[in-house]
């Protein structure tokens, strides 16, 4: 597939990687200049009709969503039976590459990238398009910080009878919700569930549910219940157990009813307003539960009948319930009001760790202006008022290196220290630099390429001969390899013309032998062409004339026609004004564009028979050896007409 061309438009680049059905390859677009991402359906599903049918779901489903955290879907075709859709190219990792990197987020980012994930759903799910195979796979993170959700493989609109999807054929068992283990009906919670999964996986680091076998995970989504995050990681918000746990519980009805729910809760966290307000922890029913309120037939009028006559109000055992009774109202009092304490102090305790401390309150103040600053001035004074920003570095052609680019939130806002929005600050490194690649031996083509679209240079193309490197392949770069160069710097690329050919003298063969005469060519580094009349290779008569003449200077190993006598003509005869000599030209202007070598033909045709007879064929003449010349024997009473092809054009035409 490299540097194949599909559609007449999208140029294979290289291979990114492979997935269950397809590969995904990165391309340039010929018609818009950039670069994308096409996935090419794998040859053992083309002829699967099944498979078409998915993969058209694919493309579909994502091109009619425009977000910013969803990649987008710009094309869709087919060529020579290779089914592919052409997708924006995204520079980054996956977000499961990330947490590897990372071991574990801090839960504040995590919440960042979780709202913009559920913002991305938020829009799928109004389209009635459910992904169905969220996981920190299909999420890649930009070299900007931003997610973006990508492989809508088994994504499908929703209908009334929406088919179900088994878990062994698409998905991941790992983030997959226990209506799709089982093979059920899935919806907008189902994604909800798999967002809880990777929500527990960036904050943890872990999964909830693992296993030796997919079957081992699946069973455990169905019948385990999840530890809570915090007992892994401390330090997270039991507010956010609580989102987390609603998410991933194991009845539809317990989670978050739309993604919108969930992302409303996130944002209670991030901004500490509310937290813990709304939060419920799911309601999980279990059956056969022994504390469950027993139920009792009502008495029928037998059991009446075998019940005890009652006591008199005056024997000493009424009197004593009569007495027990006059305590109960204060009894029951005291009962309230202790369960009632019991309820306000467990309230209290979560709430402790929830809600801040007075003396722990951010202070507010307002922010500066530091764009235009140096970062190390900044850094200092925001040090004084304990604010540590984040920092992000951001190449510039008109900043200088250590200013500010830009800031978030911006100037002359109340901003919290030690809140849950950080101080972001945008720092030029300066002008972005690149490194020039080596670029000897390797194909001229390629190594454009790269320079030019790649890295971002102007290149500028010479051409040199060289004995150690075949033609088209690179020889040197200026500058040198390994140099680091700003980009957009203008980069020179030497291309190879091969060995350097000389100029030599053609010499004279007249009366020379034909094995005297291809002798006398290689030992002046030049080679026979085409020998006249034709069919007299090997021909052991005296050559009569030569094409181009002696005394001409010609590059090496050009070829030189040889026109021997005819047979049975006496040895003083020559073809004298029967020989006629053709000088062809190689067309200029009129829009012609020829390479390095083009295709020369020569025919002559009969007047009196309209025989047409081919005299001439070089399939790769040097553009370079032009003009040729052309010695044709023309018989005596002439009847004749010499045509001359370039390129299959009709470029000289001579009658006789």
């Amino acid at each position: 597939m490299i540097g194949s061309v599909l559609g007449n438009r999208y140029e294979i680049i290289s291979e990114v990687g492979s997935g269950g059905m397809a590969r995904v390859y990165t391309a340039k677009d010929r018609y818009l200049q950039r670069i994308v991402a096409i996935k090419v359906l794998k040859d053992e599903y083309r002829e699967d009709t099944e498979f078409l049918k998915r993969f058209d779901k694919e493309a579909q489903a994502s091109a009619s969503l425009t977000h910013p955290n969803i990649v987008q879907i710009y094309d869709v075709g087919r060529d020579n039976h290779k089914y592919y859709i052409v997708m924006e190219y995204v520079d980054g990792i996956t977000l499961k590459e990330y947490i590897e990197e990372r071991g574990s987020l801090d839960w504040r980012e995590a919440i960042n990238i979780s709202i913009q994930i559920c913002s991305a759903l938020s829009k799928a799910h109004s389209r009635h398009i459910i992904h169905r195979d969220i996981k920190p796979h299909n999420i890649i993170m930009t070299s900007e910080g931003v997610p973006k959700v990508t492989d809508f493989g088994i994504a499908r609109s929703v209908s009334a009878d929406t088919a179900t999807m088994k878990i062994e054929t698409v998905g991941s068992v790992h983030y997959s919700s226990p209506e799709q283990v089982r093979g059920g009906y899935t919806d907008e919670q189902s994604d909800i569930y798999s967002i809880g999964i990777t929500i527990f996986e960036m904050i943890t680091g872990k999964l909830p549910f693992d296993g030796e076998t997919p079957v081992a995970v699946a069973l455990k989504h169905i019948q385990d219940e999840p530890p809570v995050p915090s007992t892994l990681k401390p330090g997270i918000p039991k507010a956010l157990d609580y989102i987390i746990l609603k998410a991933i519980a194991k009845n539809k009805q317990d989670r978050y009813a739309n993604v919108t729910e969930l992302i409303n809760d996130l944002e209670n966290i991030r901004s500490k307003q509310g937290a813990g307000q709304g939060l419920v922890l799911p309601n999980i029913k279990r059956e056969n539960d022994k504390y469950n309120t027993k139920k009792f037939a009502p008495l029928g009028d037998e059991d009446l009948k075998k019940r005890q006559p009652a006591r008199d109000a005056d024997s000493p055992e009424e009197k004593e319930n009569s007495s027990s009774r006059k305590y109960m109202p204060f009894i029951y009092v005291l009962l309230i009001t202790t369960i009632v304490g019991g309820i306000f102090y467990f309230v209290s305790a979560i709430l402790k760790d929830i809600l801040p401390k007075p003396e722990e309150r951010p202070k507010e103040i307002i922010l500066g202006t530091y764009i235009a600053r140096d970062i190390d001035e900044v850094l200092k004074e925001l040090e004084q008022d304990g604010i540590t920003p984040v920092i992000h570095e951001e190449p510039s052609d008109s900043v200088e290196k250590n200013v500010i680019i830009k800031q978030k939130p911006d100037p002359d806002i109340s901003f919290k220290v030690g809140g849950m929005t950080p101080l972001e600050l945008w720092v030029s490194t300066g002008e972005e630099t690149v490194t020039i690649p080596t670029v000897k031996h390797q194909d001229f083509n390629t190594m454009k390429f790269k320079l030019q679209d790649e890295l971002g240079l102007d290149v500028v193309v010479k051409e040199e001969y060289s004995e150690e490197i075949p033609s088209n392949l690179c020889t040197r770069s200026e500058p040198d390899a390994n140099t680091v160069v700003n980009k957009g710097s203008k980069v020179t690329l030497y291309r190879s013309l091969g060995p350097e050919k000389k100029q030599v003298v053609v010499p004279n063969l007249s009366n020379l032998t034909y094995d005297e005469a291809v002798n006398k060519l290689l030992s002046e580094k030049l080679k026979l062409g085409n020998t006249y009349p034709l069919g007299r290779e090997g021909y052991q008569g005296k050559i009569i004339d030569q094409a181009p003449k002696a005394g001409e200077t010609v590059t090496e190993d050009s070829a030189v026609d040889i026109f021997f006598e005819e047979e049975g003509s006496s040895g003083d005869e020559t073809p004298g004004g029967n020989s006629k000599t053709i000088k062809i030209n190689l067309p200029q202007g009129g829009g012609y564009n020829f390479g390095d070598t083009v295709r020369l033909r020569a025919f002559v045709v009969d007047h009196a028979t309209g025989e047409e007879l081919q005299i001439l064929n070089e399939p790769n003449f040097p553009v370079s050896e032009f003009p040729r010349s052309l010695v044709v024997s023309v018989p005596a009473t002439g009847g004749v007409t010499i045509k001359v092809y370039i390129n299959d054009l009709l470029v000289n035409e001579e009658s006789f």
